[in-house]
């Protein structure tokens, strides 16, 4: 495989994303929060690439870094063109449609403590070996615990645009839960399936609510 240069510049301004670029043979990562205490939200992204797809699998609530969340053990697809997962959003057709021919997700946790996960994402099938995958995983849990650290400094665990995006997602849910006076996790439906009807995105259908352009008082 050729030397991996990012797309962006954004992965060197965060070393969380910035390390896997640099120690593992891939094309794009992307690291997200998946559950409480921590937003929904991505603290990461190396490129454009990697922050689409990180954001198509947070609005769609499925994908390899939810299954790697919900496992607790990587999610190894070497090769998307010949993978057997039921991919019922389309977002393996979303990632090949960006290149993407392998994909490599590892939950990231403290302790008992569920963090979210590292997405990896490479341009090549079989990227990555046995050993990549040991070094890999043994850098998520390191992830984990720099966000931990962040968050006990009291620092924006998302430092790029990924966070302030699922934000707003955040604040549009609540106004759903208040208009339609349903619990959060219902609201979120609510806008993912109007998001789905109309052919936008979540994030798009999200800022349309919190500037009442879209309104569901009944």
């Amino acid at each position: 495989m050729e030397d991996v240069v990012s797309n962006s510049g954004a992965a060197e301004d965060d070393p969380i994303c910035a390390v896997f670029m640099t120690m593992l043979p891939v094309h794009h990562v992307g690291v997200s929060t998946l559950a409480p205490p921590f937003d929904v939200e991505t603290v990461c992204a190396s490129d454009l690439i990697a922050s689409a797809l990180e954001e198509i699998q947070l609005d769609s609530g499925v994908g390899p870094g939810w299954t790697a969340h919900a496992t607790g053990a990587p999610v190894l697809i070497h090769d998307l063109r010949e993978s057997t997962t039921l991919d019922r959003t389309g977002f393996h057709a979303a990632a090949a449609d960006r290149g993407v021919r392998s994909i490599y997700a590892f939950p990231m946790a403290v302790g008992m403590i569920e963090v979210g996960a590292v997405d990896l994402y490479v341009d090549d099938p079989d990227a990555l070996k046995h050993r990549d995958v040991a070094l890999a995983s043994a850098m998520a849990e390191a992830a984990a615990l720099r966000i931990f650290d962040r968050v006990l400094a009291g620092e924006d665990i998302a430092r790029g645009t990924g966070g302030s995006s699922r934000r707003i997602v955040h604040q549009a849910t609540g106004m759903v839960c208040a208009q339609l006076r349903v619990s959060p996790d219902d609201a979120l439906i609510v806008i993912r399936a109007h998001a789905f009807a109309s052919g936008r995105s979540v994030l798009s259908i999200a800022e349309s609510i919190i500037s009442r352009e879209i309104d569901f008082t009944v």
